[in-house]
C-alpha cells in the first residue's frame, strides 16, 4: 500500500501503532493541543439539548475522519490529479465515550465498510476510552418546534431544490443541516436563506456547521469522505428531535457515479448519495438507533435539468444564481463564482441550458464559458470531449448495450427497491434522458454559431470546435 498513515484522535497513546513507518498526525477537538474545532448551532436558540453519547461520538468520529481526509494527499498537486498515492490505508485511534459499543460487530463492520467505498480508501479503527470530557463541551443548541424533516443543506442546485421541495412546494417544516467549509460562501447561503424566508409557509430552521483547523491540516482537497459528515450531523440533528429519518438530495446522474469519462472515476467522482452509501449510512444510524433509521434521496431518479425546472416551476428561479455547484471553491471570486471547467461545473451549466434558465444563471459567473470558452490542453480540455462523448452515446443507446457498457448500473440493483428488471429499466431511462439534454445543449449551440464555426472564430479548444 502506497500512503499508509496513523491518526490519533483525541486522549490516546501512540504505542505500538500498525504504521509507524510515518509520524503519526493527532486531532484534538478540545484542550492545550486543539488543532480542530467544531461549532454548531442555530443563532437563535437558548435551551441547551444534551446529545446521546452514542450520537456525540459519531459527529467527533465522522469530524476526525473529514480531517483525516484533507490532512493526507493522494499523492497529486490538487483535486484534478491523480498520483501513486490516491488510495490510502488510515488507522484510526479514537477516543469515545462508548468504546464497547463501536468497537462491536455489526457497527464497527458496517462503519469500515461505508466509508471505504465512499472515499475509496481502507480504513481501520480502534476506539479507546474517552478517559477526560470537557467539562462544559455540548454541540447542539436548539429551543424550537419540532421539524417535520431533516434536510442536508450544501448550497448547490440539488439541495436547493430539495428545500424548495420541502418547504415552499409541500409547505413543511424542515431543519437544514449545512457544513460551511469556507467563508466564500456565506453571503450566497445568506441570499439563499433570505429567499427561501420569504418563499416558505413555514419558516425554515438553519443549522450552520463550522469546522476549523489549523492550516497544515488542509493538504488535500477530494475530500470524499464529506458526506459521511454531512449525514452525522443531520442523523444527530433527527435524533435530538425524536425523528428517525435524513434526506440527502441529489440528482440520479451523480448518485449513480457511472463513469462520464476516464477523467472522472473511482475516487474523483462522488459517490455522496451512490445508494450503497445511502443503506450504509442508514445501517450505522439504525445500529445507533437501536431502531430503523432511513436516509433517503427522494432526487435518485431526477436529472439535474429536471430539478431546475422544478424550481423554476415552483417560482423560485431567482434562487439559481445564488447557489454553488463548483468544486474549486479556493478560486472562487465575486464575479466568477464557478470555475468552469471540473466536472460538476460543466454538469450545472449544461442542465441550465437544457432547462431554458440561463436568464438565472448568468454565463458571466462562469471563468470559462461553456460551449466557446478556451480550455487549456489536458484534463479540462480531455474530459469536456469525452464528457460530450460519453453523451453522443448514451442517447441512442440500446437498453442492452447500456447494461454491458456500464457493468456498474447492474451492479447497484442490489442496493435498490423494487422488481430489479423494472428498476434496470429506470436507470437505463433516466441516463438517456439526460443524455439527450446534452446532446440538444449542443446541437442547438451549433446551430447558433455556425457562421462562427465555419470562419474558424471560435478558439480551437473551445467545446464547439472540439465536436465540430
Amino acid at each position: 500500500m502506497a500512503n499508509e498513515r496513523s491518526i490519533l484522535c483525541g486522549q490516546v497513546s501512540s504505542d505500538d501503532l500498525p504504521f509507524d513507518q510515518k509520524k503519526p498526525l493527532h486531532f484534538h477537538l478540545w484542550g492545550p493541543q486543539e488543532n480542530v474545532s467544531l461549532y454548531i448551532s442555530d443563532i437563535r436558540s437558548h435551551l441547551l439539548k444534551d446529545i446521546n453519547p452514542s450520537f456525540h461520538d459519531l459527529v467527533e468520529i465522522a469530524t476526525y475522519v473529514y480531517c483525516a481526509d484533507q490532512a493526507i494527499t493522494r499523492g497529486g498537486n490538487g483535486v484534478d490529479n491523480f498520483g501513486e498515492n490516491w488510495r490510502r490505508r488510515l488507522f484510526f485511534r479514537i477516543a469515545v465515550r462508548n468504546p464497547d459499543l463501536w468497537n462491536s460487530s455489526p457497527l464497527k463492520g458496517q462503519l469500515i465498510e461505508t466509508l471505504s467505498f465512499l472515499s475509496e480508501d481502507e480504513y481501520h479503527f480502534e476506539f479507546v476510552k474517552l478517559k477526560k470530557q470537557p467539562p462544559t463541551q455540548q454541540y447542539l443548541k436548539f429551543d424550537v418546534d419540532p421539524p417535520e424533516e431533516v434536510v442536508l443543506f450544501s448550497g448547490g442546485l440539488d439541495s436547493l431544490g430539495g428545500v424548495i421541495q420541502e418547504a415552499v412546494t409541500n409547505s413543511r417544516k424542515i431543519v437544514m443541516v449545512t457544513h460551511k467549509p469556507t467563508q466564500k460562501l456565506n453571503r450566497r447561503h445568506r441570499k439563499l436563506l433570505e429567499f427561501l424566508s420569504q418563499k416558505a409557509t413555514q419558516q425554515p430552521l438553519h443549522i450552520p456547521v463550522v469546522i476549523n483547523k489549523i492550516k497544515s491540516l488542509g493538504r488535500e482537497y477530494t475530500q470524499r469522505s464529506r458526506s459521511f459528515l454531512y449525514a452525522a450531523l443531520g442523523a444527530t440533528v433527527s435524533h435530538v428531535f425524536k425523528l428517525s429519518r435524513i434526506r440527502f438530495y441529489e440528482n440520479g446522474i451523480i448518485s449513480f457515479n457511472l463513469p462520464i469519462s476516464p477523467q472522472v472515476v473511482g475516487a474523483r467522482a462522488t459517490r455522496t448519495t451512490h445508494p450503497q452509501v445511502i443503506n450504509g449510512f442508514a445501517k450505522i444510524f439504525s445500529t445507533l438507533s437501536r431502531k430503523p433509521f432511513t436516509v433517503e434521496n427522494p432526487f435518485l431518479w431526477k436529472t439535474k435539468t429536471e430539478v431546475i425546472n422544478d424550481i423554476v416551476k415552483a417560482g423560485c428561479a431567482d434562487t439559481i444564481k445564488f447557489s454553488t455547484s463548483c468544486t474549486h471553491t479556493w478560486e472562487m471570486t465575486r464575479l466568477h463564482p464557478h470555475c468552469g471547467i471540473c466536472s460538476q461545473c460543466v454538469d450545472r451549466r449544461f442542465a441550465i441550458l437544457a432547462a431554458g434558465a440561463q436568464e438565472y444563471d448568468p454565463a458571466e459567473a462562469y471563468g470559462v464559458d461553456l460551449l466557446v470558452g478556451e480550455r487549456v490542453e489536458g484534463e479540462p480540455k480531455t474530459m469536456m470531449a469525452a464528457y460530450v462523448e460519453t453523451a453522443n452515446e448514451l442517447a441512442d443507446i440500446t437498453a442492452l448495450d447500456f447494461f454491458g457498457r456500464y457493468g456498474e448500473a447492474a451492479r447497484v440493483l442490489k442496493h435498490l427497491n423494487g422488481s430489479p428488471d423494472a428498476t434496470a429499466l429506470q436507470i437505463y431511462e433516466l441516463h438517456r434522458r439526460h443524455a439527450k439534454s446534452i446532446t440538444k445543449v449542443v446541437d442547438d449551440a451549433i446551430a447558433q454559431n455556425r457562421s462562427a464555426i465555419r470562419k474558424r472564430q471560435l478558439p480551437p479548444s473551445c467545446l464547439l470546435r472540439l465536436v465540430c
